[in-house]
């Protein structure tokens, strides 16, 4: 872009570029601003260039007829000055415009920023992009106080949900370890607890890629996600599991991606149940379709800020499907008591040594038949 904008103040520029440039302008004020400062450093050159164009020589004729003591024979230093001038300005013009692209950014300290959300609760906020974020439960990002270069990088520790602001020359990338993913402007879902086995994606709106970096800093891509979509990267065989919202009984493919198999598993329900599942939380929702128990306890631990623990191994093979939105712990665990022969115990916060207070304990077990 830094390109389209030097042939556009040198009149040379191309419908294409013109059309690319117009639509880069109407991306933000980031961006009109960056190209207002660029617009007053090309101004600036042009006076200095236009110093060049006074006619050193006719000037000094003119100065010559009024002074009779003045030698006709020029001396060695006079070429010199004349040469070093017209080799000297050019270079400090490019140099002034080099030192302004790429050190522009110099005299404002770019500082790395983190926000969390404590446990059982959630935040919202917008990125310096505008790039709007929901973060969930136990999770934090990590981004810059102001987004430069060629790309916009975060950090991610937990879950959130991105809506990224357009810009198609600065792609938008959310770090995970083994994995990123890479949008341009995109409404997507992480979730990515470090105690979790997996990364799982899922995709609302725009275009998706999991990527990873080989070693020399090249994106890999992983695998091309389309809308509706959710994804599961294992992290211990980097396998990537994809279900989609598909007509239920409508038979699958498989697929391989990148020499890597891909299972293929169709998610039976509607468009709204799909897109609640994993984003619904952003609302106040915890909803559950045919989830396994310890999927579930996992869910409603991190909701609820709460230690939950199976006591039967027979427990892992429940699978439930309800959507819970005010109701308290209690309500929630004896509403799992209706669906399913199990009881639970439940034991309150205590004060620690250091002043500091316990997380609710809950066992949950089989009920045993009296």
């Amino acid at each position: 872009m830094e390109e389209i904008i030097t042939r556009y103040f040198q009149n040379n520029i191309t419908a294409k570029e013109q059309s690319l440039l117009d639509d880069w302008l109407a991306e933000g004020d980031v961006n009109r601003k960056e190209f207002e400062a660029l617009k007053k450093t090309w101004e600036l050159t042009s006076r200095l260039i236009s110093i060049r164009s006074v006619n050193i020589e006719k000037a000094r004729k003119a100065v010559k007829k009024n002074i009779p003591e003045f030698k006709k024979s020029k001396s060695i230093l006079y070429y010199w000055q004349r040469i070093a001038a017209v080799i000297f300005l050019p270079f400090l013009l490019a140099v002034t415009f080099v030192i302004y692209m790429y050190f522009r950014d110099s005299s404002e300290k770019i500082t790395q920023q983190e926000i969390s959300a404590a446990c059982g609760t959630r935040t919202r906020f917008n990125l310096p992009d505008g790039t709007e974020v929901w973060l969930n439960s136990g999770s934090k990002i990590k981004f810059p106080s102001r987004f430069i270069g060629a790309k916009r990088e975060v950090s991610l520790e937990g879950e959130a949900f991105f809506d990224v602001s357009k810009d198609k020359l600065r792609p938008f990338y959310v770090n995970l370890g083994a994995m990123s993913v890479k949008a341009v402007g995109t409404s997507f879902n992480i979730s990515a607890y470090k105690k979790d086995n997996s990364y799982e994606t899922t995709l609302i709106s725009g275009e998706l890629l999991l990527i990873k970096k080989d070693i020399g800093r090249h994106d890999i891509i992983l695998f091309k996600m389309e809308p509706n979509q959710h994804t599961i990267f294992n992290k211990k065989d980097k396998n990537i599991k994809l279900t989609e919202n598909i007509v239920p009984g409508e038979p699958l493919q498989s697929e391989n991606i990148k020499g890597k198999s891909v299972d293929l598993q169709a998610i039976k329900q509607k468009d709204d149940n799909f897109e609640n599942k994993y984003t619904s939380w952003i609302n106040g929702k915890l909803i559950f379709r045919d989830d396994p128990m310890d999927e579930v306890i996992k869910r409603l631990g991190r909701w609820y800020n709460v230690d939950i623990q199976l006591k039967d191994t027979l427990l892992y093979g429940f699978r439930y499907t309800a959507t819970f939105i005010d109701e308290t712990l209690e309500q929630v665990l004896d509403l799992l008591k209706l669906s399913a022969p199990i009881e639970y115990t439940l034991t309150e916060r205590k004060v620690n040594n250091d002043n500091s207070f316990s997380k609710k304990f809950v066992v949950i077990k089989l009920k045993r038949k009296k």
